[in-house]
């Protein structure tokens, strides 16, 4: 090996708290988190083209290519792209990012490690799933976790004992559909033998005996040696409408939570050995949490809704996604992430946005999701996704999926000027402004049927359009939350005794609004029941199946076009059905709740940055608190604030960014 590096420590890596948001460190020092992907196909000089516009770090992904037999690796290719990114970027930092589906070789070794569908037969992958027939490892396969570490093993040593470790910063672990963690084969999949008795030993872990598990399982002859995995028509069709019985389908519910831990344990079980054989001064990030994002064969068996046990790991640094595919569109749209991201923050971990939205830029594969047709509408989509990192404490990466997406002079200089504004940003104050919480229960997932009622990722993009900044947060972090004023429980359908009680001592206080949405708590999991009571025991309102509401106030109702009462120390609010972005602001307002902008359009804050995206021409009335001055990032002048409502005027579809503060302390942000 010829490359050279200006030094030969390794750096040592980590992701801490830093002014409100969690930041990466190198060596003790915060770096702005605006990186670059590129495949290591693609023509080095788009890479040498971010050096030059100052991206410190470069993400680049890499399969099983070396791993040529048992045992047996030959990383020489890998060493020669090697070369060809040093000489590229010379100064920069990297990340490789690691796709773990063993070669085919393997494949064709081991054909009893597969895994399986539920009459036996090996899974084939599909054209949907990036593949064409291949079969694929059992997850609980042994064999695949062993050899797997082993490869792990070989590909980290190699890269620590080499002349690149001291650019190396970190590793980042893929797997699965698209390499993004969601279960090859979705609700088809696993039969292998190693995965009913896995599935045996989380039983074991939950149920003390066998007579714990027939209670629950309402079985009087399953045990926990022979409970098996349900059949796929049972798992399909729940038995109480859109939700499974808790007294006749407990059996599916207890599989889905082992399914989507099953997907955790792995993912930990693989990072945990990266942080050993790193001495933990590498970071380990992973694509993962994608609840706000349809998945291809359902969020049920995505394996993407034990987020919570994950963010609880300590060998995970940060999470990404690629940007929500939803809302792509100028004006209308909303950029937002795949996973609660304060739920991530609140675990101090960094989210990390791959922004691989299409370019105007002719090159290979940049054509739809989000695709935008001018360099004008480029600058305006690429400041809004700058906007939506920036205010939610999150790093980002510019993704070059084909190679060329950005090779524009004028887009580049942008790029360039949005790199500078986050290495000020991260000495600024980014702690949350938000004063709405959009709440998740991830655990709800398992006792509704699959594509069954409201899902959790839709109706995000009028809670975009709100004109106030929210934080998405699971249910079960609303302890280590900041108080909000009003909660929006989105996906909220079961409850019990420690979740009342939860809600009762952290949200329904401080005068508080609570919007339920649908069936909230339809199901009580601790007495196993289901239905109107066990609602209107979270709620304080009679919610009946036809949609009718008893016990609302009258008077209050009216006046918020929606079922309401209000209770000591805080206010209950009914929606049937999504709710529109006018509807939100509405009800929002009536909390107190600080309203940025009224005109429909989108707003990013936080305790230091406001970022605004329009979806029509016209004058903006800025509603602030404070008197002073806003420095405008984009056109670099300030703007006087009087009686706290700046008014800007703005184009369609445009986005424009602002500091709060002046030009001056602007400047002397980084010092």
């Amino acid at each position: 090996m010829s490359v050279k590096s200006n030094s030969s420590a390794k750096p040592c890596s980590a992701v801490k708290q830093y002014n409100g948001a969690p930041t990466i460190f190198v060596d003790g020092v915060p770096i702005p988190g605006a990186g670059f992907w590129r495949a290591p196909s693609h023509n080095e000089r788009y890479l040498a083209d971010f050096a030059r516009i100052g991206v410190q770090i470069c993400w680049f992904s890499i399969g099983t290519e070396s791993w040529k037999a048992s045992e047996t690796y030959d990383f020489s290719e890998l060493d020669a792209a090697w070369e060809r990114m040093f000489a590229a970027m010379p100064e920069g930092y990297f990340i490789p990012r690691l796709y773990l589906r063993p070669p085919d070789w393997w494949i064709a070794a081991h054909p009893t490690e597969l895994r399986l569908c539920e009459d036996g037969t090996p899974y084939q992958g599909t054209e949907d799933e990036y593949l064409q027939g291949q079969t694929l490892p059992s997850p609980t396969s042994p064999v695949w976790r062993s050899d797997t570490l082993a490869y792990i093993r070989a590909f980290v040593q190699h890269h620590e004992e080499g002349p690149y470790a001291s650019r190396i910063i970190g590793y980042h672990l893929s797997n699965e559909q698209s390499e993004e963690w969601f279960y090859w084969g979705g609700p088809s999949v696993d039969y292998h033998p190693s995965a009913q008795e896995d599935f045996r030993h989380y039983l074991k872990a939950i149920y003390a005996d066998d007579a714990a598990l027939r209670a629950a399982w309402n079985n009087p002859q399953v045990s926990l040696a022979a409970a098996r995995i349900p059949g796929y028509q049972e798992r399909r069709h729940p038995q109480e409408g859109d939700f499974y019985s808790p007294t006749a389908q407990h059996q599916v519910v207890d599989y889905y939570h082992y399914k989507h831990e099953l997907m955790v344990k792995v993912i930990c079980e693989f990072a945990a050995e990266v942080k050993r054989l790193t001495a933990r001064r590498a970071l380990v990030g992973i694509f993962y949490g994608y609840q706000l994002q349809p998945i291809p064969r359902g969020q049920l068996d995505s394996g993407h809704y034990a987020l919570r046990k994950l963010l609880e790991s300590p060998d995970i640094d940060y999470l990404s996604s690629p940007t929500c595919y939803s809302g792509r569109e100028l004006g209308t749209g909303y950029s937002y992430f795949m996973s609660p991201q304060a739920s991530v923050r609140l675990h101090g971990k960094l989210w990390i946005d791959e922004n691989d939205i299409r370019t105007h830029v002719q090159a290979p594969g940049n054509e739809g999701f989000g695709k935008t047709t001018t360099l004008k509408d480029t600058l305006a989509m690429q400041r809004r996704e700058f906007a939506n990192a920036l205010c939610n404490g999150a790093a980002f990466w510019w993704m070059d999926q084909g190679g060329g997406w950005y090779d524009d002079p004028a887009l580049l200089a942008e790029l360039e000027r949005l790199r500078e504004m986050m290495a000020k940003a991260v000495h600024c104050d980014r702690s949350s402004a938000a004063e709405i919480a959009i709440v998740l229960d991830e655990r709800s997932v398992m006792w509704r049927g699959p594509h069954k009622g409201l899902q959790s990722f839709e109706g995000i993009t009028d809670i975009g359009h709100i004109g106030a900044p929210v934080d998405f947060v699971l249910l079960e972090d609303l302890e280590k939350a900041q108080p909000y004023k009003l909660y929006l429980m989105k996906y909220c359908y079961r409850s019990n005794r420690t979740v009342l009680e939860m809600l009762d001592r952290v949200v329904k206080r401080n005068d508080s609004w609570v919007l339920w949405l649908d069936r909230p708590g339809w199901v009580r999991e601790d007495t196993c029941t289901l239905g109107v009571a066990n609602t209107e025991e979270l709620t304080g309102l009679a919610v009946q199946l036809e949609g009718g509401v008893a016990g609302a106030d009258a008077e209050l109702s009216a006046r918020l076009r929606y079922p309401a009462r209000q209770f000591a120390g805080w206010t209950s609010v009914y929606l049937k059905e999504l709710p529109t972005a006018d509807d939100l602001r509405r009800l929002c307002r009536a909390a107190g709740v600080h309203i940025y902008l009224d005109s429909g359009d989108t707003i990013y804050a936080d305790a230091s940055f406001i970022g605004i995206h329009t979806a029509c021409a016209g004058a903006k009335r800025l509603n602030l608190t404070n008197d002073g001055l806003l420095y405008d990032l984009v056109n670099r002048h300030e703007i006087a604030v009087k009686g706290s409502e700046p008014v800007v005027e703005m184009e369609a579809r445009a986005t424009a960014l602002y500091y709060r503060g002046s030009a001056k302390q602007w400047e002397q942000a980084q010092r």
